[in-house]
């Protein structure tokens, strides 16, 4: 139910038992990775050497990207793994020009 179709994978390959602790012990990771990103929060943003700026950059070519996407796979109807490189490509190169226009 969480997974979706990689549940059924997990059974497949592992059989019921096996693939149900499998399952299980994937929850309790992806649990145990965000109680220790969470507690660890404070030296995480310390010393990870990003800040606002870096994530502003990552959320505008996020938008940008997904945006470009919405539009090549709407209006244009280009395929979806097309669309999306070339709306990540035109984001880079964006970015680029804006950095170079601006340092």
């Amino acid at each position: 139910m969480v997974f979706g179709d990689f549940q059924d994978n997990i059974i497949i390959t592992f059989g019921e038992d096996i693939g149900w602790l499998v399952g299980h012990l994937l929850l309790l990771g992806i649990a145990a990775t965000l109680w220790l990103s969470w507690s660890n929060r404070d030296h995480i943003r310390t010393q990870s050497g990003w800040n606002k700026s870096t994530l502003a950059d990552l959320a505008t070519i996020g938008a940008l990207t997904l945006a470009q996407y919405v539009i090549f796979t709407g209006t244009f109807g280009f395929p979806i793994i097309a669309s999306i490189g070339l709306a990540f490509a035109f984001s880079l190169c964006f970015r680029g020009l804006i950095n170079t226009v601006n340092g």
